[in-house]
C-alpha cells in the first residue's frame, strides 16, 4: 500500500517521469534567474552548479528549503560551506541536497547528494582570469522498507572572466556516468551546461545558459539581476524546457547576511517557493 502511495504522489508531481537526483534547484538565487547560474556561480552555492566559481568566495555558507510544486510532503533541504584555503591554494566547498517524500511521519523516499568540492586560479592578470574547479558527489537512494543504493559522481567546470564584466563559464555533471543499483543498474545523466553572463554597467547581471542532458532535449534559460539599491536585490528569468518555466525573486543583503527568495511558475504543475540563508564574505 505504501509502494502503491508513494508512486502516485511522486509519479503525480512528474518527479518519477524525470527520473531520480533532477536538478531541483540548490540556491533560490540562481533560480530567480531561470537556473542560469554557470556563468555567474560567485557564491558558494557554485559547489552545486560549477564548482570553478568557489574561487570568488573568501568564506561563505547557506541553506535552503523548499517544497517542490508547493507540496508539503516533498520537502528539498540545501547546506553548503565554503572556506578559502592560504597561498593561493583555491577554495573548498562541502554541501549536501537532500529530497524527502513523507507521508505520515514516514519517510516514502529520500535522495541525498552529499558534494565535496576545490576550485582553483589557473590564470590571474590585469585583465583577465581564469578558474577551474571539481567535486565529487555522493548520491543516495532509499525507498520505505528498503536497502539504499549509492554511486559517485564527478563534475567538473571552468569560468573565464573578461575585464570583470564578461563570463563564460562550463561545467559538466557526472563525467564518470556513475551507475545507481545492484541487478538493474540505472546510469545517472550526464549534463553538460555552457553559460555567459554580462554586467553592462554596475548593479546589473544579466546571464544565458544552455544544458545539455545527453539522454534528453537541450534546456534553455536566461535571466537577469539588478542591484535596486544597497540591500535590495531583484530578479526575473525563464528556463525553456518542456514545459517552460518563469521565476522571479529577490535578495535583501544586511551586511553579508543574505536573505534569498524566488518563486517558480510551471505550465502544468503547480510553482515551487525557494527560500535561502546565507553569509558571504
Amino acid at each position: 500500500m505504501k509502494k502503491l502511495l508513494l508512486i502516485v504522489i511522486v509519479a503525480g508531481l512528474g518527479i518519477l517521469s524525470a527520473g531520480v537526483f533532477e536538478d531541483y534547484q540548490p540556491s533560490a538565487r540562481a533560480r530567480g534567474m531561470g537556473g542560469a547560474f554557470t556563468g555567474v556561480s560567485d557564491d558558494v552555492n557554485a559547489l552545486f552548479f560549477n564548482p570553478a566559481g568557489l574561487v570568488q568566495t573568501k568564506f561563505g555558507v547557506a541553506v535552503g528549503l523548499a517544497n517542490i510544486q508547493n507540496q508539503e510532503f516533498t520537502e528539498f533541504k540545501t547546506a553548503a560551506a565554503g572556506y578559502q584555503l592560504p597561498k593561493g591554494l583555491g577554495t573548498v566547498a562541502i554541501g549536501g541536497r537532500l529530497m524527502d517524500v513523507e507521508f505520515e511521519d514516514e519517510n516514502l523516499m529520500s535522495e541525498q547528494t552529499w558534494s565535496i568540492g576545490h576550485g582553483f586560479t589557473l590564470l590571474n592578470d590585469v585583465h583577465s582570469q581564469v578558474y577551474f574547479g571539481y567535486s565529487g558527489n555522493l548520491y543516495r537512494l532509499s525507498f520505505e522498507g528498503e536497502d539504499p543504493s549509492n554511486a559517485i559522481g564527478i563534475d567538473v567546470g571552468g569560468m573565464a572572466i573578461l575585464h570583470q564584466r564578461t563570463r563564460f563559464g562550463f561545467s559538466v555533471q557526472n563525467i564518470n556516468k556513475p551507475r545507481m543499483g545492484d541487478q538493474n543498474q540505472v546510469e545517472l545523466p550526464t549534463k553538460l551546461a555552457m553559460g555567459v553572463s554580462y554586467i553592462p554597467y554596475d548593479g546589473v547581471n544579466t546571464t544565458i545558459e544552455l544544458r545539455k542532458d545527453f539522454a534528453a532535449e537541450t534546456e534553455f534559460m536566461a535571466g537577469a539581476e539588478y542591484q535596486l539599491f544597497e540591500p535590495l536585490a531583484l530578479r526575473a528569468g525563464v528556463h525553456i524546457s518542456n514545459p517552460a518555466s518563469w521565476t522571479a525573486g529577490a535578495t535583501f543583503n544586511v551586511r553579508g547576511i543574505n536573505i534569498d527568495y524566488a518563486f517558480s511558475s510551471h505550465a502544468v504543475l503547480a510553482g515551487t517557493h525557494y527560500l535561502n540563508l546565507g553569509y558571504k564574505f
